[in-house]
């Protein structure tokens, strides 16, 4: 019997790990149709904040302005409040864009020994900076400037990886290094085969 399985993905802008999700997600539906599934995208939740009017948006919007990452406070309080809302216990839990800090990783563990979700599949989609900012700099978005890129990609060197590291050292955990720099067909297939699916 299929159970319901957690996935915490991560790698740099650029690495791809969005599109794993997206492909991990419908090879599980085909594969255990029976199971829900969820996904927390910090990101979707930061960019409707922004659109917002209250005293909140407005300083969200002039972090991101400014190029700055935002508070660990407003990054828990999306993802928290999108699990409190959503998670049953019985669905297949995917996180993407979390933890950005060693701060919130410390919350988010916390908030998967809550939920009971172990074991945790910690997902790392690794790309070089190299091709991370090749990537990025091809798919120009309007936030894909050259400096918006670099500046990016040094967040995840000096916040996301420790990240990161905190979480693959705790019980519970699972760590997945994927090499990125394939075809995403070739990086899905890796993720499949560590994950024994």
């Amino acid at each position: 019997m299929a159970v319901p399985l957690t996935f915490i993905f991560a790698g740099p802008s650029g690495s791809g790990k969005g599109t794993q999700v997206d492909l991990l997600k419908r090879y599980l539906l085909k594969k255990t149709p029976e199971i829900p599934q969820f996904s927390s995208y910090t990101g979707d939740g930061f960019r409707a904040l922004m659109k917002g009017t209250s005293l909140t948006s407005r300083l969200a919007k002039e972090i991101q302005d400014a190029g700055a990452l935002q508070p660990e406070f407003l990054a828990v309080y999306l993802w928290a409040d999108n699990l409190i809302k959503n998670v049953t216990g019985k669905e297949h839990l995917f996180i993407d864009g979390s933890p950005r800090k060693i701060a919130e990783s410390m919350v988010l563990d916390s908030a998967m020994q809550f939920y009971k979700r172990n074991p945790i599949h910690l997902i790392l989609v690794n790309v070089s900076p190299a091709e991370a900012k090749r990537r990025l700099l091809l798919r120009a978005r309007h936030d894909d400037s050259t400096a918006e890129v670099d500046r990016r990609l040094g967040w995840y060197t000096t916040e996301v990886v420790p990240a990161v590291n905190y979480l693959k050292d705790r019980p519970g955990y699972i760590f997945h290094d994927i090499n990125g720099e394939q075809t995403p067909a070739e990086v899905h297939a890796d993720i499949l085969k560590v994950l024994q699916l």
